[in-house]
């Protein structure tokens, strides 16, 4: 258990959801809400690569309560603290967390789940300014996980009927396009996300599936309304019915 001084215990979803993050280092954005809000239930047996301290994958599971899910992590904090997290939350008979690397981890070896979902590194090596702390920097930039490494382990953790579900920036969604081709993918689902109605798009969210299909374009998540959040994104957080 990581010594409390150094975390803080947030809450998401009106306090259903509990978080464990670093007090200094890497903590969630809001990323992973709007991820987990564009996945259709049913869930089922889902995969979530990199889950840092287990936000996508908690909030995955209070939504659905009949999923189950494997967590892996290579950074031992994050993965400490998910695994924090889902003690408290009351997952542990639904949810595994592994600290290791997924492109090597034996475990999944034998397994093939339903729904593949990542909140990835978004950076290539090169791009912009590595943060000082390791952690943040392993969880933004491509350092141990780049694009084309998760694409393989999503598309070899896949049922045939399975489902990939990512957020990714916008001005890189052409080569996680070219990257599901190559590995027979359609991108089923996209949706763009704005910061507000008048800037344009920075996130993209896709659903992806096994062989040819056309993509439905869903309607512009706006994240900013005025000062705050708008209504779509205040329901995510479960601040609306």
């Amino acid at each position: 258990m990581v010594e409390s001084s150094e975390i803080t215990r947030d809450t998401l979803l009106r306090g259903r959801v509990k978080l464990f993050q670093p007090r200094v280092g890497f903590r969630s954005s809001l990323d992973p809400v709007l991820l987990a809000g564009f996945i259709a239930p049913p869930i089922g047996f889902f995969l979530d690569i990199g889950c840092a301290s287990g936000a996508l994958s908690f909030l995955l599971l209070a939504r659905d309560p009949a999923s189950r899910g494997v967590g892996v992590e290579i950074q031992p904090r994050l993965a400490a603290l998910a695994e924090q997290g889902n003690q408290d939350n009351g997952f542990a008979d639904r949810f595994h967390v592994i600290h290791g690397d997924v492109r090597t981890e034996d475990t999944l070896a034998a397994r093939t789940f339903d729904l593949v979902t990542t909140n990835p590194p978004f950076r290539p090596v090169g791009t912009g300014v590595l943060p000082p702390l390791s952690e943040k920097a392993l969880a933004n930039h491509e350092v141990s996980l780049a694009l084309q490494e998760w694409l393989d382990v999503a598309a070899k953790a896949l049922r045939p009927d399975g489902r990939l579900v990512t957020i990714f920036p916008f001005d890189r969604s052409g080569e996680l396009r070219a990257g599901l081709e190559a590995r027979e993918f359609s991108i089923v689902r996209s949706r763009a996300v704005v910061p507000r109605a008048d800037e344009a798009a920075n996130r993209i969210l896709i659903e992806a599936r096994r062989g040819l299909a056309e993509t439905r374009l869903e309607p512009t998540l706006v994240v900013h309304d005025g000062a705050g959040y708008t209504a779509e994104v205040r329901r995510m957080l479960g601040e609306e019915a």
